[in-house]
């Protein structure tokens, strides 16, 4: 018997059910928003992204009908790092979202997408002077400060604008949830994110923010994970976040907005611990697979906020202030699939089974190192039948989509559809192994190419050496 299905044997999990992402099987063909995809893999080739305009929008309401309870505004502003294809932007800003940058490029692209400037938050740890720049100039609704030198920086640039210029404080409160790996934390006090509480650093920003006469100190922010679903977390980050809130208010701030950040995880795919992961990259031991989380996850997570933060304000004394959210994967997961075309399946006695598709390490990128996603044969419907290792079509052992993967007995021509492909896969995508997927929506029932799949052109449209050898007569052009 393979190590592999040895290790799996007695944890085997049941085939996954289509329904919990609102899938259904006509004629043992899967099927999204009544298009079939295997007849979408077959027009727009593979791989490739397929999108759920209704899923994304459901998810939007979701968690704007968990936080209508608060009495005060309530500003979600997505996450564009987890999935910035432009198509899926339009659906969550039409949805109510604004908008969480961390870089020039999606700043940018919010802009052009006519995300209102109050709707945006500026994040990040190491901003550029370009991209404070075009924040201020724009007039963005909220830059979260991570650095006292960017208060200095800002300062300047709100005085030369003659402005005052909008910013919260991040804050590390060194709180950990549970059940996650350790590279999924953000909140911890060993990661380089935020102005530490236990050290003081976190009430000299205040004093520093306040002083600064084109700075107005708005609130603080922080970003404790990625993937939660420890709710206790959340309340314990609120708690130290409140009690930087009224510090900044003794200091003579007048704090009126708070930003929880984002990570709430997602029903059907998980973190794996750092443990699972340890086993699974050193021996090739596939995690349990996850329990579905609470169907009311988002109602759980509304009520967990605004009750932590309507009690903690009420016992400090602070007026309620607007409550921001930078959710990500929570709001895109599940709306998104991944195709990926059977090529050739090896049988090795002894090792085990090998499926070789046309995706790989180019469309799974960091994803699959740490998270666990289901992984359902799309074109006809079989039982379960031991344990196969997908990978892609590079000679190099490095291109690994899944080691162990409890599946169907594969054959050439099968199309498996890897679910919850919508945080993180077209964000990380490379062209290690091929160009990047087409990525195709589905709108009110119909399919709509969104993006298109990476040519040769777009490949090399930055390596100057060819531009030269095409005649191109400006080599310097960036």
């Amino acid at each position: 018997m393979a190590l592999s299905e040895w290790w799996s044997g007695a944890r085997r999990p049941p085939a996954p059910d289509p329904s919990l992402w609102q899938l259904e099987r006509l004629d043992g063909r899967l099927h999204m928003d009544g298009q079939d995809l295997t007849e979408l893999a077959a027009r727009y080739g593979t791989p490739l992204y397929v999108a759920s305009a209704r899923v994304l929008q459901a998810r939007c309401r979701e968690l704007l009908d968990a936080l209508a309870q608060y009495p005060r505004p309530v500003q979600v502003c997505y996450s564009y790092k987890t999935n910035r294809v432009a198509g899926v932007l339009q659906v969550l800003h039409r949805a109510g979202c604004g908008a969480e940058v961390v870089d020039e490029y999606e700043l940018r692209l919010a802009r052009q997408l006519e995300v209102p400037a109050d709707r945006i938050v500026l994040n990040g740890p190491n901003k550029s002077e370009a991209e404070l720049v075009q924040a201020v100039e724009a007039g963005i609704g909220l830059i979260v400060v991570d650095n006292l030198e960017e208060l200095d920086r800002l300062d300047q640039l709100g005085a030369a604008e003659g402005r005052t210029v909008p910013i919260a404080l991040r804050v590390c409160p060194d709180v950990k949830p549970r059940g996650m790996n350790v590279s999924s934390i953000t909140g911890s006090r060993r990661t380089q994110f935020g102005f530490d509480l236990k050290s003081g650093e976190a009430t000299r920003a205040v004093r520093v923010a306040v002083a600064r006469p084109h700075l107005r100190l708005r609130g603080v922010m922080a970003h404790i994970g990625s993937g939660i679903r420890d709710l206790r977390s959340v309340t314990r980050c609120v708690e130290r976040l409140l009690d930087v809130q009224l510090e900044a208010a003794r200091a003579g701030a007048e704090p009126d907005l708070l930003d929880v950040g984002g990570g709430l995880g997602t029903r059907l795919s998980r973190e794996f611990t750092t443990w699972e992961m340890l086993t699974y990259l050193g021996f090739g031991r596939l995690p349990r697979a996850p329990r579905t989380a609470p169907a009311d996850l988002f109602a759980r997570y509304g009520n967990t906020v605004t009750e932590a933060v309507t009690e903690g304000c009420n016992r400090r004394g602070l007026d309620l202030p607007t409550l921001i959210l930078e959710p990500g994967r929570a709001l895109v997961s599940d709306g998104q699939v991944l195709l990926l075309k059977v090529g050739q399946v090896r049988e090795r006695p002894g090792v085990g089974r090998f499926a070789i598709t046309d995706g790989g390490a180019m469309t799974v990128s960091m994803m699959f190192l740490s998270e666990y996603h289901a992984v359902l044969l799309a074109n006809r419907n079989a039982p379960l039948e031991g344990t196969t290792t997908v990978v892609g079509r590079l000679p190099s052992p490095m291109d690994v989509v899944y080691r162990g993967m409890p599946l169907p007995r594969l054959e050439q021509g099968d199309l498996l559809a890897v679910m919850d492909a919508g945080a993180y896969f077209t964000a990380t995508e490379t062209t290690f192994g091929g160009p990047r997927p087409a990525v195709v929506l589905l709108e009110r029932g119909e399919p709509r190419l969104v993006r298109r799949r990476e040519s040769f052109e777009d490949r090399v449209a930055l390596d100057c050496e060819l531009r030269d050898m095409a005649g191109s007569d400006d080599a310097t052009h960036g």
